[in-house]
């Protein structure tokens, strides 16, 4: 059961790296976006109407992912804990 809480709270610390790192590059570039006004009022073409923030998935495949985080942090602690004891006999 320990193995599983493990791998539990792995999954999560991945995750929340991932979640956070894109909300960093996101801010990030938001905030380095210098528009270049000049170049685009020769341009100008079809303009959009409608803007779209980031991209939309199945809160399903967040589950799977989650799981299979889970699992495989689950070897990896069952593969560190044979190793370390393995040396310590």
């Amino acid at each position: 059961m320990r193995i599983v809480i493990q791998a539990f709270m792995g999954s999560i610390i991945v995750h929340a790296l991932y979640f956070g790192s894109a909300i960093m590059v996101g801010s990030i570039k938001t905030s380095l976006y210098k528009p270049d006004i000049e170049n685009a009022w020769e341009q100008a073409g079809a303009l959009q109407n409608e803007t779209v923030f980031g991209k939309v998935i199945s809160p399903s495949l967040y589950s799977l992912t989650f799981l299979g985080t889970a699992l495989i942090c689950a070897i990896a602690i069952t593969s560190y804990n044979k190793i370390v004891i393995k040396k310590r006999r």
